[in-house]
């Protein structure tokens, strides 16, 4: 297995791979915004431009086997804290395809993406795990945090 930096002509794949990722989930055909690629492509293009963002593909026997994406994380609130003290990474859209799952490639994924968010100067890596991948991404070192939400009922 290789792991690599994806190009921005490789977009489409991560497009496919994070749609695929909400389709896992059971989202409904109709919940999709009519431009949820072009809003992906366009998350993507000012990621890389303003939030370091990059993303990795995994290629197993010259096929693309899955993908990952990180960048520093966008705070909701003021940051006051000096960036050498607090400098929070996001990785987003760990994609491994069906074919190719249980053979580590979403754990190593995952660390190229924590080595990475180390490069540019992260003290911590944030992920939000579906059940499936909680335990590659515990067995990378990732504790649980404490997080809370309120759900409001769809009207």
């Amino acid at each position: 297995m290789d792991i690599r930096m994806a190009t921005s002509g490789e977009d489409e794949i991560l497009v496919s791979h994070y749609l695929k990722i909400w389709d896992s989930y059971g989202t409904p055909p109709e919940h999709y915004r009519p431009d949820a690629a072009a809003r992906i492509l366009a998350f993507l293009r000012s990621g890389r431009a303003e939030r370091r963002l990059a993303s990795f593909l995994a290629i197993v026997d010259d096929e693309i086997a899955g993908s990952v994406s990180c960048q520093l994380h966008q705070s909701p609130f003021p940051e006051v804290i000096r960036p050498e003290q607090r400098l929070h990474g996001y990785i987003w859209s760990v994609y491994v395809v069906e074919a190719f799952r249980r053979r580590g490639i979403a754990l190593a994924l995952t660390n190229r993406a924590v080595d990475h968010l180390k490069s540019i100067g992260c003290t911590t890596a944030v992920i939000h795990a579906s059940d499936a991948g909680e335990p590659v991404y515990r067995s990378a070192g990732f504790d649980q945090a404490k997080e809370m939400r309120l759900k409001f009922p769809v009207e």
